[in-house]
């Protein structure tokens, strides 16, 4: 199948060539350098531009310089008094919320509750930076605000620049070879599997295109929006830097070896019942005999002799 295909799409390309090209014009058209290699296409295209002006007299245009396409993620863990997590969470959440989808969006918001006062969350939102870098400047006065602060700060980037400039050139080139085979179709005769096969094939690069700009809008918004994921923890009862902490250690860790003594004696007890169930019949069998013997022998022993 990926045979023919290729095969199909270079006999549409010869007929795009005999349809569109003026008489005497010979070499491969731009559509199909670009759908076999869009770099090689693309530097031809720019070599030949320079051409032009160097010929016309002019000195060769200098490419165009673009900005760096990154995109940037940032990472904090705030800690807070216990029981104050999930309502600055949630006053996170609702702030941006109240920005409206198109310059925050929620993407992800978790809570976790394991005691009556240790709940814990994680809020990540997809933002604009315009609205994202003074709500990361309020976070420390937020969790200090909360009895807390920020114990972890962290921000990554990734440039898609090189991506975004080559899915850019297959759009362009698809693009290009969708719209010839639209008026191959509308202005030229032919029979009738030959018509079918060129709907097929414009089909499937509608198809493509439909994808590759799919994944270009993705890369772009991620450029445009950046990605912030806030843990909130509870600090605990007794401060970590407190004076009482050796001993908050020392009652965690006895009743640690407590509950590591008796989970051994319950495993030495479920070991033992399956075993005394068998041993104490047979103990008590093997007494028996033995008693019934030593009282024979003891009979015996008493009988006076003649």
């Amino acid at each position: 199948m990926a045979v023919r295909s290729w095969v199909l799409a270079g006999g549409l390309t010869a007929l795009l060539l005999a349809g569109c090209s003026p008489a005497g014009e010979s070499g491969p058209p731009a559509v199909e350098m670009a759908m076999i290699a869009p770099g090689v296409a693309t530097a031809d295209a720019a070599a030949d531009a320079a051409a032009t002006d160097a010929s016309a007299g002019g000195a060769p245009s200098a490419p165009a310089v673009r900005a760096p396409q990154i995109a940037y993620t940032y990472d904090y863990t705030l800690t807070t008094r216990p029981g104050a997590a999930l309502a600055l969470m949630q006053r996170h959440e609702a702030a941006c919320v109240k920005a409206g989808p198109a310059v925050c969006r929620v993407v992800d918001s978790v809570s976790r509750r394991r005691g009556r006062d240790d709940v814990s969350g994680s809020l990540t939102l997809r933002a604009q930076p315009s609205w994202l870098t003074p709500f990361r400047g309020g976070l420390q006065a937020q969790a200090e605000a909360a009895g807390g602060k920020v114990i972890t700060a962290s921000a990554s980037s990734e440039d898609l620049s090189r991506e975004i400039v080559d899915t850019e050139a297959r759009v362009r080139a698809m693009t290009t070879l969708r719209d010839r085979l639209q008026q191959l179709l509308a202005t030229r005769s032919a029979p009738l599997d030959q018509l079918l096969q060129t709907e097929r094939e414009l089909a499937r690069v509608q198809g493509d295109l439909d994808s590759t700009q799919s994944m270009l809008n993705e890369m772009r918004g991620r450029v445009a929006t950046s990605m912030l994921t806030v843990n909130y923890e509870p600090v605990s009862q007794i401060a970590p830097d407190s004076a009482f902490r050796p001993v908050k250690a020392a009652l965690d860790s006895a009743l640690s070896v407590m509950m590591t003594v008796l989970g051994g004696m319950i495993l030495i007890l479920a070991a033992a019942v399956p075993l005394a169930v068998v041993i104490v019949p047979v103990g008590w069998l093997l007494r028996r005999v033995w008693k019934r013997r030593r009282e024979r022998r003891a009979a015996k022993d008493s009988t006076p002799t003649s």
